[in-house]
């Protein structure tokens, strides 16, 4: 007779069979076109009913409902769509940005504000710096003044309005009763820190509106820079003189005097 452990040694091994469950392929199913999540992108493949295709990313996929939803989870997904809905949203032309409004009378009245002020602060010499503080004093002495209250204006603006608006409008209207009268010519040149020489010309002639004698500032010219190397020749002073004259227009036979110290 055998004994126990014997027969343990002998019991064959058990086998286990492990069943195989086989995968069902899964056909596209019109009813996805429908769903919010996927009906902008998804689609059929038509030689493969097997397959699921995204419009958008032009790729394809194993038609299951799992790798459905992970494409379109997937982060080059999402970017793709959200570039396609950023286009998709109305651009406004470049008009709609640019096109003001018709200024009513009451911006009329805050602009004219705004260049009276510019203009006191231009006549009697004042620091540019002091409209940073101007227009927060007009504020607190007037608090029942809506004009007051709309004024904006800093240091720039100042700035700006003393060359576009006011020095313009000087330069315009100089230049219109200069066509009309006899004149003299004052010029001197300079260099400036920025070792550019530059010339200052004055006009006088008799002004019909004061019945006097008047100056006044016309140009400041460049005779010559660091780009344009050279000496402050009269030959480069006459031409730079006459182009300041002619590129406005004014006629050189209203021109009586002449003043001007020595150049090299």
């Amino acid at each position: 007779m055998c004994s126990e452990e014997e027969d343990i040694n002998l019991t064959p091994p058990k086998l286990t069979v492990k069943k195989q469950i086989k995968h069902r392929a899964q056909k596209f199913r019109l009813e996805w076109l429908n769903v919010e999540e996927f009906k902008t992108w998804l689609c059929p493949v038509n030689d493969d009913p097997f397959k699921a295709k995204c419009k958008l990313c032009n790729c394809t996929m194993v038609a299951e409902l799992k790798n459905i939803k992970s494409h379109g989870k997937g982060i080059s997904h999402r970017k793709i769509v959200a570039c396609k809905e950023i286009k998709k949203k109305p651009c406004k032309a470049i008009a709609s940005f640019t096109t003001r409004k018709t200024d009513s009378k009451f911006d009329f009245e805050v602009k004219s504000a705004e260049i009276k002020l510019t203009a006191f602060i231009a006549e009697h010499n004042i620091a540019f710096l002091a409209a940073d503080h101007l227009v927060d004093v007009l504020k607190s002495c007037f608090p029942d003044s809506n004009i007051a209250k709309s004024l904006k204006m800093k240091r720039t603006k100042v700035t700006a309005i003393t060359s576009n608006v006011i020095g313009a409008a000087q330069k315009y209207s100089l230049t219109e009763y200069l066509k009309t009268v006899k004149f003299s010519i004052l010029t001197d040149e300079s260099t400036d820190i920025g070792t550019i020489k530059t010339s200052c010309v004055v006009l006088s002639f008799f002004d019909k509106n004061t019945a006097k004698i008047e100056s006044k500032f016309w140009d400041l010219y460049e005779v010559y820079n660091s780009k344009n190397p050279g000496k402050a020749t009269a030959e480069k002073l006459f031409n730079g003189l006459l182009e300041s004259l002619t590129s406005h227009n004014i006629p050189k036979r209203n021109v009586i005097g002449f003043g001007s110290d020595g150049c090299q």
